[in-house]
């Protein structure tokens, strides 16, 4: 009987040592298929993302600007701009506004002429009292951010297009102003921008854009602020890049000129100062073409 007692006792241990060696040779190749997985996963994220149309304004009547377009941008900056697009704009929008239903978050503020400005209306015969250059519409509701993302869908129906972040009245802001300079196919395009400090207007300056706006088209433009730089977006592709500190924090807004009447039709506004919010800013500066001044 003892022998039998520890025969029996040898086959259950051997019969556990079994079943234990067949899970973990059943346990190794699924954990080894799960890595599998996820890469496979990721791949087929990225082929997604290359296939995707890339970003051009939501509508078939934006056309699509390019910088050079004789040069092609490779398979990695493709997808990275494809990746970087896709996460964005699964993004939750925190601000909303069709300009349709009105202006009721918005303050319109008078602006003062600056000293060129009223250079030039001196030189025409015109009264420096009449110079103001139109007015600041800034959305309240915005003024408390830092960091976040503009993004809004105009038309240019006078020369430019204008509109100021990091503003807090209309003494305090950062501007922009895409312009074009004059009529026809060729290069007609330059972007300006400049901060205004205690209503004193300082570091203007221009920069000539290789690409041709057209009056009573639609155009997106976005701008990433996070920080001290500054991206600005046409119809997905950057066109300028900008580094300031003065101001820190502040709202957006639109500047209206009374001789270049402008279009707005909505505005978005995305915080970046959540963690999703920041990995985000990291995928809007991913891609910069070489070519673009600071």
């Amino acid at each position: 009987m003892r022998e039998e007692d520890e025969l029996e006792s040898w086959s259950v241990e051997k019969s556990k040592t079994k079943k234990a060696a067949a899970a973990n040779a059943a346990g190794a190749p699924g954990g080894h298929g799960a890595s599998t997985f996820a890469f496979v996963l990721v791949a087929g994220l990225l082929i997604l993302a290359m296939m995707l149309p890339g970003p051009s304004g939501g509508g078939s009547s934006t056309p699509a600007v390019s910088l050079d377009s004789g040069v092609k941008r490779g398979m990695l900056d493709r997808a990275g701009s494809a990746i970087s697009e896709l996460i964005r704009s699964s993004a939750p929008v925190t601000l909303h506004h069709d300009f349709h239903a009105g202006f009721g978050d918005w303050d319109t503020l008078a602006l003062r002429a600056s000293l060129d400005e009223v250079r030039n209306l001196a030189s025409s015969g015109s009264s420096s009292d009449s110079g103001r250059p139109g007015t600041l519409r800034l959305w309240t509701r915005s003024i408390p951010l830092q960091n976040y993302q503009m993004e809004f869908q105009g038309r240019i129906e006078g020369r430019s297009l204008n509109w100021a972040f990091r503003a807090t009245d209309q003494n305090n802001y950062y501007a922009s102003r895409l312009v074009m300079t004059k009529s026809g196919a060729q290069p007609n395009a330059s972007l300006l921008r400049y901060v205004v400090l205690n209503g004193k207007e300082f570091e203007r300056s221009t920069s000539p854009l290789p690409l041709t706006l057209e009056k009573g088209v639609d155009y997106r433009v976005r701008m990433s602020i996070q920080d001290d730089r500054f991206l600005t977006y046409l119809n997905g592709r950057i066109i300028g890049d900008w580094s300031d500190r003065r101001l820190h924090r502040g709202g957006v807004g639109f500047i209206v000129e009374q001789d270049d009447p402008q279009q707005v039709a909505w505005v978005d506004v995305s915080e970046r100062d959540s963690f999703l919010g920041r990995m985000l800013a990291h995928f809007s500066f991913f891609v910069v073409p070489p070519g673009v001044s600071r």
